[in-house]
């Protein structure tokens, strides 16, 4: 789905890739999960790494997918604290 273009940030990957399947295989809840979803930079790189892992992404590809998921983020909410 990256390569034909419609993944094109990090939140993206949960439209093709079920958030509650990844979750259980990074050990954490649902409910968890989602919160990180909505403030990636609580994502740890190990996390990433993992997803990245478990959709057959390089850490190059995650790491852009998610420097989009952030900016996004931050102009939603520019006040938002970092």
């Amino acid at each position: 789905m990256y390569e034909k273009g419609h993944v094109r940030s990090f939140n993206d990957i949960f439209r093709y890739v079920p958030k509650t399947v990844v979750a259980k295989n990074l050990g954490t809840k649902v409910d968890r999960f989602t919160k990180l979803m909505k403030r990636v930079e609580k994502f740890t790189l190990e996390d990433i790494v993992m997803i990245g892992t478990f959709c057959d992404m390089s850490l190059d590809v995650m790491t852009e997918l998610w420097k989009e998921e952030y900016r996004r983020q931050k102009e939603a909410i520019p006040d938002r604290p970092i």
